[in-house]
């Protein structure tokens, strides 16, 4: 894995930031950037009468929650795997019979 780092520019709610990454993490930040604006426009429309800050808030517990949900769905993954096996053993120990 290339370990170089190299800035990039990113560009959230008007706010041009330069950020200093591992080259391999471009596209991770890339579509961070990319979510965040979707949201941002999303919720700019959807809540027009609110406060930035109000979205801005509502943009963070948004990517909260999709955090928050794939790090459920990776907790979950070495048991659905072990299900799995548990569940083939039986299948073959059934037409074994």
């Amino acid at each position: 894995m290339n370990r170089e780092k190299f800035i990039i520019n990113i560009l959230l709610n008007g706010v041009r930031m330069p950020l200093k990454i591992r080259r391999e993490d471009e596209e991770i930040y890339r579509n961070a950037e990319k979510l965040v604006n979707r949201y941002l426009e999303q919720y700019r429309r959807q809540f027009s009468q609110r406060s930035m800050e109000e979205i801005l808030t509502i943009v963070a517990y948004q990517v909260a929650v999709i955090a928050s949900k794939q790090a459920m769905n990776e907790n979950i993954e070495p048991l659905a795997e072990k299900i799995k096996e548990l569940n083939n053993e039986l299948k073959e120990l059934v037409t074994e019979k």
